[in-house]
Order: structure tokens, then C-alpha cells, then sequence
């Protein structure tokens, strides 16, 4: 499971990622909520993280709803396009606190 702070960034990894074995990308992100939690029995997520200015705020949103969060990758491009996602963190989270499925009505965000 693949979850993204951003419908953008669900979308790039779903579109890009096609065919690749990734699993399918989700967000809570305005109206992409509405296409559902994905797999509601995950028990292991990998969240994608806004940039810098953010992570240590999204690390504790996660740790609400899993007991292990760990970074396991910062986002960068090989342009040097210092964007919104630069500098971003990719999560392993475990540990689910609920099922995934129970967690999906409360990450909706609409910003």
C-alpha cells in the first residue's frame, strides 16, 4: 500500500509506476479520498511526505495510527528542481494501531 500526502503525487506514481510492480497509489488529498482506502486490510503502508517544511508534523500524524514509522527515503530528482515534494521523506509504517480500512474517514484533507 502506497499512500501519498498529495493527489499529485498518487497520481505520478500511478502513472509512471504502471507496470513496475508498485502497488496502487492512494491519497486522502480533496477529492481523491473519494476513491477509497485501497487495500482497507494493509497492515504495512509506505506514506510519501511533503517536503522538509512539513515532516516532522506528518511523522507524528503517522505515528497515530501506526506504532513503527521510520524513514526510508528522502525525495529528490536528478534535475535539481528544488519542488514542493524536494526534500520530502518516503515512510515504512507498521504496526497498524487499526485496520487501514477504519483509519481511511479520518486522513481526509481537503486543502
Amino acid at each position: 500500500m502506497i499512500f501519498t500526502a498529495d493527489y499529485g503525487e498518487a497520481g505520478a506514481i500511478n502513472e509512471l509506476g504502471r507496470g513496475t510492480g508498485l502497488p496502487t497509489a492512494v491519497s486522502a488529498h480533496n477529492t481523491d479520498w473519494w476513491w477509497g482506502a485501497g487495500n482497507p486490510d494493509a497492515t504495512t503502508v509506505v506514506a510519501v511526505a511533503p517536503g522538509p517544511d512539513h515532516a516532522p508534523e506528518y511523522a507524528a500524524h503517522l505515528r497515530q495510527y501506526f506504532r513503527h514509522v521510520r524513514v526510508a527515503a528522502t525525495l529528490s530528482n536528478p534535475y535539481g528542481v528544488h519542488n514542493v515534494e524536494w526534500g520530502g521523506h518516503v515512510y515504512v509504517c507498521t504496526g497498524a494501531r487499526r485496520p487501514w480500512g477504519e483509519t481511511w474517514p479520518e486522513l481526509r484533507n481537503y486543502a
